[in-house]
């Protein structure tokens, strides 16, 4: 059966998200051209215009797609969570761990890229708040995170992500295992007071 132009669009978006993901994770945001990304994905040049207005649109659904990815990581963690382990330093591994992964690299390289680029920071603004958002919303679900007063929560989630995020980036420049588990035991100590 002969795919319809919607489906032959949706897989060339997808393969131009995966490829965009994948080259930001390997090259960084600096190399991840559009000629570059376009040859990874296997399809013309100009393909990925015809689908993305600007450059900034595309990265805007680049994040988008890795949101995504990151939420469904977390909400399945989240459920894998043994019924007897304390939740507190479970769900604050399962962040650490999704902070410290190469999708969540792609996030890092588009906020700093976002910091000079005026253009890709208004394109990142929007999917930047609903991702938040998205994190607060099933983070707040998960079991035994009930106990923190709601503008308490939302304060210590983003310390905990604020933290964690500026480790993974300077655990690609200067690994430091020793402090990873360390890490969690604090924080975990210190939000249960």
């Amino acid at each position: 059966m002969a795919r319809t132009q919607q489906q032959r669009r949706e897989e060339t978006v997808a393969r131009l998200l995966d490829a965009a993901i994948d080259t930001i994770i390997e090259v960084g945001y600096a190399k991840a051209s559009a000629a570059v990304i376009a040859k990874r994905a296997k399809v013309s040049d100009g393909a990925l215009f015809r689908h993305f207005p600007t450059m900034s649109d595309f990265m805007a659904a680049t994040a988008r797609e890795v949101a995504r990815r990151q939420l469904e990581l977390g909400s399945k963690l989240g459920a894998d969570i043994a019924a007897e382990q304390p939740p507190l330093p479970a769900q604050l591994r399962i962040l650490r761990d999704i902070a410290g992964s190469d999708t969540n690299t792609v996030w890092h390289e588009l906020l700093m890229a976002a910091r000079t680029d005026e253009k890709l920071r208004a394109a990142l603004q929007t999917v930047l708040a609903e991702y938040i958002a998205s994190i607060y919303e099933i983070a707040k679900a998960a079991p035994g995170m009930d106990q923190f007063p709601e503008d308490v929560f939302a304060v210590m989630l983003t310390i905990v992500i604020n933290t964690f995020d500026g480790a993974a980036m300077v655990r690609r420049v200067l690994p430091m295992p020793e402090l990873e588990d360390a890490r969690i035991e604090m924080l975990a100590a210190l939000l249960s007071r």
